[in-house]
């Protein structure tokens, strides 16, 4: 693989789990198309390693690590927020849809199915992790910083403008 990963760098699936064989490198944020539409604009990088494997039921799979921080925007405060990402996923690659969806759940095995090929592109793989580790509502972890000054106990309360309501209660006649 080159310097940075691109979109057009593909592995064998099945090749990586028999071998054993591990990539790792470094991708652009920039550079995954998808991902990049979700974070802020960003010259960081996503640095991964993906392992090959073979289960010890016979079944071809990877691990991958995924390590970076992503530029993202505060739901609560409207400002941007570093998100860091440390991820480590196993996988088992399945020959088709079909194989995958007869693959039953174990809720105490977490790692994830997904069809293999002899040209799996790498760049796809990665971001769709990434995506999935983002935050569904991202949000500053101790609390959001304000510009403005914060409430006086002490400021007068504003009336409230439905108080003359109370007055008008019982003049109408029906």
């Amino acid at each position: 693989m080159s310097a940075y990963l691109k979109q057009t760098d593909y592995v064998n699936a099945y090749d990586l789990a028999r071998d054993k064989k591990v990539i790792e490198g470094q991708a652009k944020l920039s550079d995954l198309p998808r991902l990049k539409d979700m974070i802020l604009p960003t010259e960081g990088t996503v640095t991964y390693r993906i392992c090959g494997m073979t289960a010890k039921k016979g079944w071809p799979g990877a691990v991958m690590e995924l390590a970076t921080v992503v530029p993202l925007v505060c739901n609560r405060c409207t400002k941007p927020m570093d998100f860091k990402i440390e991820r480590e996923v196993a996988f088992r690659f399945a020959k088709s849809e079909e194989e995958a969806d007869s693959i039953p759940i174990d809720e105490d095995d977490d790692t994830e199915v997904i069809v293999g090929s002899d040209k799996l592109n790498v760049a796809d793989w990665i971001e769709e992790e990434l995506i999935l580790s983002l935050p569904l509502v991202p949000a500053h972890e101790e609390g959001c910083q304000t510009d403005g000054p914060e409430e006086s106990k002490d400021e007068v309360q504003k009336p409230n403008p439905f108080a003359k309501l109370k007055d008008l209660k019982g003049l109408r006649k029906v």
